[in-house]
């Protein structure tokens, strides 16, 4: 199907009210977008429309009125039934032969069903994660990583070229106080009495890296003053943390394109070019030794924000604007995605800012996800490992596994606060959302082993035999994925695929339950189900792999 199920529903109601409009002269209709959607009760229909509505001031008309005007005028063909006025809102009813006659073509799609070429031709950055390169990743990192991962997978679904990408945070001063951190941990292996400061990184794993660099080396640094250390040991510590996040981000299916290094972007001189194109635009004023960004319009801070600090030393927000600026100019990205946790509200007013002044800002865009609450941590706790300041997100991976993680962390929308229930995550139960969608795929692959062994196959089965409203809702469903694609590509709502994973997986089960498939006194109707089935596995199997869980073929 090269044109979505939705958009041939809303091309015919179109054409209709074109029609309608100019049979009877209304004025104000031209260039109006039809949109249709899913009626939420199934007793209105396969789609509807609220256009009428939409148009009653235009046309000085109730919406009644225009909505029986463009339902006489849609051509009743397949794959419409039957069009209704309700209300006001246009409603279509779906040819059930046509519905059935989709099956083999979904089938015959495989792996390409709802793949699409919308973003063909497009080069996409998908910038997730981006820790602060100074410890490992922990749970306050861990939501960004499927959320941009799956957003990646979808935008590639679309025909578009990601990179995903991690920016390395390399310069600054908490990474000069990570490097202070490892130094002085690095000379108390050595018997030296020093403290280790209060704004200084004391976990556990700074002790790690310091006694790496003792097994290696021994005492061939205690030579150098403290300062020196710092320096040295700072890239040190950002290869121990990369290793890490490397390994840890594999741990949860996540293959990045490119680990890009703020140090690299800013020894570019991208930095001051990016200032010297601020200047030009009027956008920059010094003040107490000082560089600054004027404030956006949008908030009250009057002082404007700092691009470069008095001690010269360039600021966060500078060294980020240049980064996104060089970005789509200078490494040729159509479109930059940040995926951020909702404490950069600020920020993202700060950098919208600076993306309009600089005319990128269509092509810069951020989801912002709030953060996850653990419920059950006593189930971390019983792995064994360790708990100290923070809780770590290899920790949860080795709990939970890799695909159970990977399908909690996308149970809700970004924006929304995610309850993760572990307990409920590490049980084998229908309870589970992941298992239970698993499991649907598992079962199709048990029926067609009976199916074989008692010598049943698809191949050429009488759909026409598929009548009976379980089947037909089934690809009714089955169909939405193509269009829930769509949706996702336009506005980066990855949780939705977990909803429809688990509908699908529910609607396949209750099917299961209320109808034989596989039945060796009924054969042509066993071919027909078994063909049907075949298209849900292969829609479970597709929504699977977008979000990075494995679809089992025993369970």
């Amino acid at each position: 199907m090269s044109t979505l199920l939705r958009d041939q529903i809303a091309s015919a109601i179109g054409d209709a009210l074109g029609r309608a409009s100019k049979e009877l002269g209304w004025n104000g209709v031209d260039g109006v977008p039809v949109e249709v959607e899913r009626p939420g009760n199934p007793a209105h229909g396969d789609y509807a429309s609220s256009v009428a509505l939409r148009l009653s001031k235009a046309v000085r008309k109730s919406p009644r009125d225009i909505a029986k005007a463009i339902r006489e005028r849609v051509r009743v063909a397949p794959p419409i039934a039957s069009v209704e006025e309700l209300n006001g809102f246009v409603n279509v009813r779906l040819d059930t032969a046509w519905l059935a006659r989709q099956i083999d073509e979904i089938v015959r799609e495989g792996t390409d069903f709802g793949r699409t070429t919308a973003l063909q031709g497009k080069r996409i950055q998908v910038e997730f994660i981006s820790a602060n390169p100074t410890g490992p990743l922990t749970i306050a990192n861990a939501r960004g990583g499927p959320l941009g991962d799956v957003l990646s997978a979808v935008l590639e679904f679309a025909g578009a070229r990601v990179d995903r990408e991690y920016y390395v945070e390399d310069t600054g001063t908490q990474f000069d106080v990570f490097g202070r951190s490892i130094a002085i941990r690095y000379r108390q292996l050595f018997g030296e009495a020093i403290e280790i400061p209060p704004d200084a990184y004391a976990a556990d794993y700074v002790k790690d890296i310091a006694a790496e660099i003792k097994e290696r080396d021994g005492d061939r640094w205690m030579s150098l003053t403290l300062d020196d250390q710092a320096k040295r040991f700072a890239d040190v510590g950002l290869e121990w943390v990369l290793r890490e996040a490397k390994r840890v981000a594999a741990m949860l299916g996540i293959r990045y394109d490119t680990w890009y290094s703020q140090a690299e972007m800013m020894r570019s001189g991208y930095f001051q070019k990016t200032l010297e194109e601020l200047r030009r635009l009027g956008l920059v004023y010094e003040k107490d030794g000082a560089v600054w960004l004027q404030a956006s319009e949008a908030v009250d801070d009057k002082e404007g924000w700092v691009l470069v600090r008095s001690n010269g030393e360039p600021g966060y927000l500078g060294k980020d604007i240049a980064y996104h600026l060089q970005s789509l100019r200078e490494r040729g990205f159509d479109k930059k995605i940040d995926v951020w946790g909702s404490n950069t509200h600020y920020h993202l007013i700060q950098m919208r800012t600076a993306m309009k002044a600089l005319g990128l800002l269509e092509r810069f865009e951020v989801v912002l996800y709030q953060y996850v609450r653990f419920l059950h941590e006593g189930v971390l706790k019983r792995m064994g490992k360790r708990l100290n300041q923070f809780l770590l997100l290899e920790e949860v991976i080795e709990a939970v596994g890799k695909d159970a993680a990977r399908y909690f962390f996308l149970q809700s929308s970004a924006d929304r606060q995610l309850d993760f229930d572990l307990e409920l995550a590490v049980q084998q139960s229908n309870e589970n959302p992941v298992y239970y969608v698993q499991y649907a795929h598992a079962r199709i692959v048990s029926i067609y082993r009976t199916a074989a062994e008692r010598g049943i196959a698809p191949d050429g089965a009488d759909l026409t035999l598929l009548k009976e409203p379980g089947e037909l809702d089934l690809v009714r469903l089955v169909l939405r994925f193509p269009e829930l694609v769509d949706d996702i590509r336009q506005h980066y709502g990855v949780h939705q695929l977990t909803t429809y994973a688990l509908e699908l997986a529910g609607a396949f089960h209750g099917f299961y339950r209320d109808h034989r498939v596989v039945d060796p006194d009924d054969v042509a109707r066993s071919r027909a189900r078994l063909r049907l089935v075949e298209a849900v596995r292969l829609a479970l199997r597709q929504t699977l792999g977008l979000l990075g869980v494995s679809a089992p073929e025993k369970m």
